[in-house]
């Protein structure tokens, strides 16, 4: 695929059933910021994607998640204490970023 921008224009219907979502390879620029309409979200790849914000931009959110993959883009920042909150995760990839710090 060629997606651009952002996934910002999903509406509810679209999302709130959603378990997997796999957007690698593209040319997003933003994290979807979703809310609570991916309360069943289960795994979420952004890979290789041109995404350009702090690292902490709608984590909480991801209330099911337990595979977030968002290696090679431009998150920047410290990994947030809210990484904790998300009691599901199994599998956290985050290589190739600009992040600092350390994993809380």
């Amino acid at each position: 695929n060629r997606l651009t921008d952002s996934l910002l224009h999903l509406g509810d219907n679209e999302t709130s059933s959603l378990h997997y979502l796999n957007v690698s390879y593209n040319n997003l620029t933003s994290f979807p910021l979703f809310g609570t309409r991916l309360q069943k979200l289960e795994t979420l790849d952004l890979t290789s994607n041109q995404i350009n914000q702090d690292v902490s931009v709608g984590l909480a959110d991801l209330s099911s998640i337990q595979d977030l993959i968002l290696s090679n883009n431009f998150f920047y920042g410290s990994i947030p204490n809210t990484i904790r909150s998300l009691v599901r995760l199994e599998r956290l990839h985050l290589d190739h970023n600009h992040l600092i710090g350390t994993i809380p």
